[in-house]
């Protein structure tokens, strides 16, 4: 009976602990290219965390200078709001949301909060760093563009996938 009661208990821990988890879909490149309300590449010049309104979670605003915009019309500079974050010494952790360091280069794809704050589609999914090699070609890290030249992700964004684009007929 102790048995059985035990493993009761066991089963009904394992469902409260499930019950908080968070699902996330998996976005490839072009999930995200084609929902992306805006991609942007930039420096990030500022991470600030925040409660929100109801005192129970902290995220971040992230400021990002944008220096190429790949899709939409974005301003020059973006202030996303991302889960998790730090306020003096208290700090939250969302797990498989974009997280962000002063002074990166990186490629996120956008779109907006139910109030209209722009966010990272996908959440890391959505966010790539731009790291140069040592030819200073310029490649992404991290998120679902991970292993793609700037460039080809750019010409992805501009023509959509497996898009031949045309050459110039020889003379």
């Amino acid at each position: 009976m102790t048995r059985k009661l035990a493993l009761a208990g066991a089963v009904v821990l394992l469902g409260v602990s499930l019950a908080g988890a968070t699902t996330l879909l998996r976005m490839d490149f072009e999930d995200l290219r084609r929902e992306a309300d805006a991609i942007v590449i930039g420096t990030v010049t500022a991470v600030d965390g925040e409660w929100d309104p109801s005192l129970n979670f902290i995220h971040s605003n992230v400021t990002l200078r944008v220096e190429r915009a790949l899709l939409g019309q974005p301003a020059d500079t973006i202030v996303l709001r991302t889960p998790g974050g730090t306020i003096g010494g208290s700090g939250q952790i969302a797990h498989g949301a974009a997280a962000f360091e002063v002074g990166e280069r990186v490629l996120v794809f956008l779109t907006a909060w139910e109030d209209g704050t722009p966010k990272v589609l996908g959440y890391a999914q959505g966010k790539s760093r731009v790291v140069p090699d040592d030819r200073q070609r310029e490649w992404l890290e991290g998120g679902s563009a991970n292993g793609m030249s700037v460039e080809a992700a750019a010409r992805e964004i501009a023509h959509g996938p497996d898009v031949n684009i045309p050459l110039r007929p020889a003379s």
